[in-house]
């Protein structure tokens, strides 16, 4: 199976990518592509019968390998910095999430639709009850 976004689609989103970044890339892409799957498994029909949108999805996989390419050379590193001067280097981990590719609100509501419920109410009809709330001074 083709997977769900391409190099040139991160490199339009991003810059064009070095060899190594691209091999890199492309594991990526296969990879999220495959959780996508995994996690949705009509995805292919519906984008096939135009119920979900390309380019939408697309935009879900971009934004889920492009911290993948520009990461720290740690493992879940949030934040990463290193001298040159006496060998100074200093790593922030996450914490929390163990997830290696966390959706956010907006990609669960490319595929789901609205990621937060919306009011749900019902009113029975009236029962022909208005003449009780009719006021003798004639107000309502």
């Amino acid at each position: 199976m083709a997977d769900l976004a391409a190099v040139e689609d991160l490199e339009g989103a991003w810059r064009p990518l070095t060899d190594p970044e691209r091999t890199k890339a492309s594991y990526y892409l296969g990879a999220v592509s495959r959780s996508i799957r995994r996690r949705w498994k009509d995805v292919d029909l519906r984008l096939a019968n135009g119920t979900l949108g390309v380019d939408d999805v697309k935009d879900v996989v971009i934004q889920l390998v492009l911290p993948k390419l520009d990461a720290p050379p740690v493992f879940n590193a949030k934040s990463w910095s290193q001298a040159a001067g006496p060998y100074n280097q200093q790593v922030t981990l996450q914490s929390g999430s163990k997830e290696v590719y966390a959706f956010e609100d907006w990609m669960v509501e490319v595929f789901e639709g609205s990621s937060t419920p919306g009011p749900v109410f019902h009113m029975p009809p009236s029962g022909r009850y208005e003449p009780v709330f009719i006021w003798p001074e004639g107000g309502c």
